[in-house]
């Protein structure tokens, strides 16, 4: 009898040594998955941040600062507000604008962009002017470079999808659009925090 109740005894103690040793491997596990998503949120959170300095500093230093702050674009500028493309501008990433002055939008065949043509439509209108946003930093040295080792025509994928074509004309670069009129670049390379600002002559249209 004595003997039984050692077994069962030590059986007893095997299996409470045992069920520790369990909950011992276990709690070891969910402190290293909590230690693990503590890292991930403080990421997360220096990430989210880091965004917003950016956006922060876009807004003072960025691409729509320097057309709010150039008088020949205020016709843009509106356009942009608007359509809350410049809201796009201060996120993060870099772009290079291709801005019409406030002349080029004198022209009378531009119904997409006059909000007093029977025509205008804002989604249209919209895409019309991302025809002027490319992704990237672009300056003047980088496109005549590229335009130089592309054969004489760079081909630049706009924000709306379509496409530009620059060229050169002896030091000027020409952009050409898929409705096939050109544009010239009146003021190079004004340079933002989140990319490069052009002045051009024309509003490029996509065909």
């Amino acid at each position: 009898m004595f003997f039984n109740k050692t077994i069962l005894l030590g059986g007893c103690i095997a299996a409470f040594v045992t069920l520790s040793s369990c909950d011992h491997k276990q709690r070891g596990q969910e402190i290293r998955e909590e230690a693990q998503r503590e890292i991930l949120q403080k990421k997360l959170s220096e990430k989210a941040l880091k965004e917003q300095i950016i956006i922060e500093d876009n807004k003072v230093h960025g691409l729509v600062s320097k057309i709010n702050n150039t008088e020949e674009l205020s016709e843009f500028e509106s356009q942009i507000k608007e359509l809350e493309i410049d809201e796009c501008l201060v996120n993060q990433g870099s772009f290079t604008v291709f801005a019409p002055n406030n002349e080029a939008f004198d022209n009378k065949n531009l119904r997409v962009l006059n909000k007093k043509s029977s025509d205008y439509n804002k989604v249209e209108a919209k895409s019309a002017l991302k025809y002027h946003v490319v992704q990237n930093k672009w300056t003047t040295e980088k496109l005549e470079s590229e335009i130089k080792k592309s054969g004489g025509s760079l081909e630049l994928t706009t924000q709306n999808g379509a496409s530009i074509h620059a060229t050169l004309n002896k030091t000027n670069i020409i952009l050409n659009d898929e409705s096939g009129h050109t544009a010239r670049i009146l003021t190079s390379d004004m340079s933002a925090s989140n990319g490069s600002l052009y002045i051009i002559d024309s509003v490029l249209m996509a065909d």
